[in-house]
């Protein structure tokens, strides 16, 4: 298939990565130099501190396998992504040092086609699979299905990651299968794990375009380009505190590297350790939100009633994608499935009133005490 012989290498920087995309949605992106995006391939992990330390450098790209990685410079590295910046990786055995939960899998386990690609500069033979955009994150904003390369990992197995904690799936092979690439924010930055991309075919310019663009602290242009979407990380971005699915290494600092992360801060994102008073809403790429629900009661079809959902009969709703039912968990120990039809919600958090839209919702859960 031509296609697979067009295997773009890296981060798929400038007219390249957009080639196929029309022309007034192209000139909505940013250009390479404006981008500060840099990878890492074999043997060059000794540049990070110069790198870490130099304004224009928004996105490092780890081009490693865990073997080449220096995990001593983990801390150091989240410690950058939380002063706000970003870091991509694509070995999934890297993902417990940035809070991902990694997974294994055997070419027998999802669709695939043995192809050589391109990783740090190396040829190799990985596979070749098509993936799905799932998860509702500006960053899959006018894409559909993605081709992906995945890098070969050691006793012949593939990686991905659990969709689990604040971890926000990106693409994955079906709606509820492991993600092939994944994100998560931390302080003011964010960590993503990926695979390469072709462009050509499908969605791959656009995904890949609208990953950087938000990976370096731009907003990401909206359907056919129209208006901006989405609260990238950066310097200014809001600080949150992140829910990982396991424990990342203390951030700390390199010598000679300044890393202004603000800890005295109060985030809005908290751990799963809570108040029993106090109220949370799961949101897609922000993580978990701990506050109060203002709304008093919310309004949920079941397909044969109409009901009033409010916190004193209610633990939680899930809210589901791809067209799955909406879960409600009632106190009493009941389970109702249908739709929520409130477009948003709002939520307190520090004294101030956020609206979120129904789309970006995982999960609601009211605090056991009634408030007065």
């Amino acid at each position: 298939m031509k296609w697979l012989k067009t295997l773009i290498v890296g981060l798929l920087l400038g007219g390249m990565a957009r080639a196929q995309m029309h022309e007034s949605l192209k000139s909505e992106f940013h250009k390479q130099e404006e981008l500060g995006a840099v990878i890492i391939g074999k043997d060059e992990s000794s540049t990070l501190p110069a790198l870490m330390a130099n304004p224009a450098v928004r996105v490092i790209s780890l081009q490693l396998f865990a073997e080449e990685m220096d995990v001593t410079q983990a801390p150091a590295l989240m410690a950058w992504v939380q002063a706000g910046h970003s870091l991509w990786f694509y070995d999934a055995r890297l993902a417990p040092l940035f809070g991902f939960a990694p997974v294994l899998m055997k070419k027998n386990q999802f669709t695939n086609k043995t192809e050589e690609g391109k990783f740090g500069g190396r040829k190799m033979d990985g596979v070749a699979t098509c993936v799905v955009s799932h998860g509702g994150h500006v960053t899959g904003t006018g894409v559909g299905q993605v081709s992906a390369f995945l890098i070969p990992l050691p006793e012949e197995q593939y990686g991905a990651v659990n969709v689990t904690a604040d971890t926000v799936p990106l693409l994955r092979f079906t709606y509820n299968s492991p993600a092939v690439a994944a994100l998560r924010r931390d302080g003011r930055g964010v960590v993503v794990f990926k695979p390469l991309l072709w462009t050509e075919p499908l969605s791959g310019d656009r995904f890949q375009s609208n990953l950087l663009e938000y990976s370096a602290g731009f907003q990401v242009p909206g359907p056919a380009g129209q208006g901006k979407l989405g609260n990238p990380p950066g310097p200014q971005a809001e600080f949150i505190k992140g829910t990982p699915a396991q424990p990342v290494a203390a951030s700390t600092p390199i010598p000679g590297v300044s890393v202004p992360v603000d800890p005295s801060r109060e985030p809005v994102v908290a751990s799963p350790m809570n108040p029993d008073n106090a109220d949370e809403v799961d949101v897609i790429g922000e993580g978990v939100m701990v506050g109060l629900l203002v709304n008093e009661k919310l309004r949920f079809e079941t397909g044969t009633s109409t009901m009033q959902l409010s916190r004193a009969e209610v633990e939680s709703i899930e809210l589901s994608k791809g067209g799955q039912l909406d879960i409600v968990h009632w106190r009493d120990g009941r389970l109702s499935k249908g739709f929520l039809m409130d477009k948003s919600v709002e939520f307190e958090v520090n004294g101030d009133t956020k609206k979120v839209e129904k789309k970006l919702l995982r999960r609601i859960r009211w605090g056991k005490a009634l408030r007065p």
